[in-house]
């Protein structure tokens, strides 16, 4: 990390008596504050938590590049600099993100930026450097055939209306797609196995979980232990596992493990969270595979979660 940021004498004042901060302890809760004020909107709020946050540790690539958005956001693009430069020191690798980034478009014409774009794109370079790049690039177009539509259904959806005829050809366009990448996924599989991160990065490693994910049961249920086993290798996610199990679990009828399948009531017509296991150990288990809480989840569906969370 850089040690040459310095804050202003009145902003440590500010950050050591604003009522916020006298209730984080220790260097994690000033992070979770500075990400909770940047989805508030309270950029400025954020920037200051995250400092506080630094002065207590050196802080991860990732959380330096969120200190560079909020700062950004708030109109201060020296500091949002010095912290991205923070970021690529430290190994920060996804130019893509950083290009499209509409945080950091301010900082576009800023002296300095080309240069830690480079530096960037040299991290990434680095770490790709034994991929399979061939693989990589093949995975990866089968990611955007995946995805493509599906990023158009909502559009067409709100055009044509759920039950039009239009939207069965939607979707049947969409399943003919999905047909097409499994063929091709699955004898990427048959020959190279479940691919981790390691050989191909994250975005062509997710491809595999996504196309099996569309897949029918009987795929699902042949590729699972390969998932499991790349899992638990390190070279596959947690979370993309877990919603395959459930997906499978879904399918056949029994009650999904971690609350990521979300059906539609029949009578009334409201999305609602499929049946879940234990439901109120049900966050303990999403927090041991990578995933938030329950109730943040199926907001996105206005769904209300509310059973009450224990663990053991």
């Amino acid at each position: 990390m850089r040690n040459n940021f310095h804050l202003p004498l009145l902003l440590f004042l500010f950050i050591s008596l604003s009522p916020w901060v006298s209730s984080a302890q220790n260097s994690e809760e000033f992070f979770l504050l500075g990400d909770d004020f940047y989805q508030e909107g309270k950029y400025l709020e954020s920037a200051q938590a995250y400092e506080k946050a630094f002065a207590l540790s050196d802080g991860s690539a990732t959380q330096h590049y969120n200190a560079a958005c909020s700062w950004a956001l708030s109109g201060d693009t020296l500091s949002a600099m010095n912290h991205l430069r923070d970021a690529a020191d430290l190994g920060w690798m996804n130019a893509e993100h950083l290009q499209k980034d509409s945080d950091l478009s301010s900082l576009h014409d800023i002296v300095g930026w080309q240069d830690v774009l480079d530096r960037v794109r040299a991290n990434l370079a680095d770490y790709e450097k034994d991929f399979n790049q061939p693989l990589k690039a093949q995975l990866e177009e089968i990611y955007l055939r995946d995805q493509m539509l599906r990023q158009l259904y909502q559009e067409a959806e709100e055009k044509f209306g759920r039950d039009s005829e239009e939207m069965d050809y939607f979707w049947s366009l969409v399943s003919e797609q999905d047909s097409l990448n499994e063929k091709e996924v699955c004898a990427i599989i048959e020959e190279e196995g479940w691919v981790g991160k390691s050989l191909v990065g994250g975005k062509a490693n997710m491809t595999l979980w996504l196309v099996i994910q569309h897949a029918p049961l009987e795929t699902q249920e042949k590729y699972l232990p390969l998932l499991r086993q790349s899992v638990l290798d390190g070279e596959s996610s947690g979370s993309h596992l877990a919603l395959l199990e459930d997906r499978i679990q879904m399918r056949k009828g029994l009650p999904q493990t971690y609350g990521s399948q979300i059906t539609r009531d029949e009578e009334s017509g409201e999305q609602m969270v499929y049946e879940i296991r234990d439901p109120e150990y049900v966050d303990q288990r999403r927090k041991a595979v990578g995933l938030g809480p329950l109730a943040d989840y199926v907001q996105k569906w206005g769904i209300e979660w509310t059973v009450e969370q224990l663990e053991k």
